[in-house]
């Protein structure tokens, strides 16, 4: 039952990913559980660092499409987290553009996803915010010694 489970889980995660790259809003809430949560917590200043609930992380979501192009999420790998079949974790790469600079906007991401009945209840996703302040037309100056 554990590996059939898990095998689910993980159909559910890359149907997740495949609605994130098109942009599906109705696929990713028949995904989403109603007490989900989205997590970043190293979201840059100006991003939330968890928003909850279903609807909440929709409406999140829903805004992106107007700051990016399509986020191109590829090289997705995931894995099992422990023994526990409703504990998932992926690595996956992306390949976009700001829309507001024109800059490319490429990162490399670690998510570790919970599934509870069969939907995602928690998805936190863990990227370098500096290349995402960069693409934005921001930078980071280092200190001079």
């Amino acid at each position: 039952m554990s590996d059939e489970l898990r095998a689910g889980n993980i159909k559910v995660t890359i149907d997740y990913i495949n609605a994130i790259n098109t942009w599906d809003f109705a696929a990713m809430a028949t995904l989403l559980h109603p007490e989900a949560a989205l997590v970043m917590p190293y979201a840059p200043d100006g991003f939330p660092r968890e928003t909850r609930g279903r609807d909440a992380v929709i409406d999140f979501i829903r805004q992106v499409p107007d700051l990016i192009d399509p986020e191109n999420l590829h090289d997705v790998v995931i894995h099992g987290w422990g023994d526990d079949p409703n504990e998932l974790v992926a690595e996956y790469k992306s390949a976009t553009r700001v829309k507001a600079t024109g800059l490319p906007y490429a990162n490399d991401y670690i998510v570790r996803i919970t599934l509870a009945d069969g939907m995602i209840i928690r998805f936190a996703e863990y990227y370098d915010p500096i290349k995402l302040v960069v693409a934005l037309g921001g930078g980071v100056t280092l200190p001079t010694a």
